[in-house]
């Protein structure tokens, strides 16, 4: 994400049209004048890194089961 250096506005890219839109100045102008915008890293707080890594949508278990239900249902039709 990109942060706007007027309004810290993120962004993929800063586009001309946020530019014009939003500060009346163009892109190249803007650059000139304020600098380059900042990349920045979108951060995740450990507790939502820690629920991310736990929570499993599907187990092996739960893929198992539904294999054999599968099979189950092939062998009588």
């Amino acid at each position: 994400m990109f942060q706007c250096p007027i309004c810290g506005e993120l962004m993929e890219i800063l586009t001309n049209n946020h530019c014009q839109n939003k500060h009346a100045i163009s892109k190249k102008d803007l650059i000139e004048k304020y600098g380059a915008p900042k990349y920045v890293s979108p951060t995740m707080s450990r507790e939502v890194q820690n629920w991310i890594r736990e929570s499993t949508i599907i187990t092996r278990v739960d893929f198992d089961i539904a294999q054999a239900a599968a099979r189950s249902q092939l062998r009588r039709g």
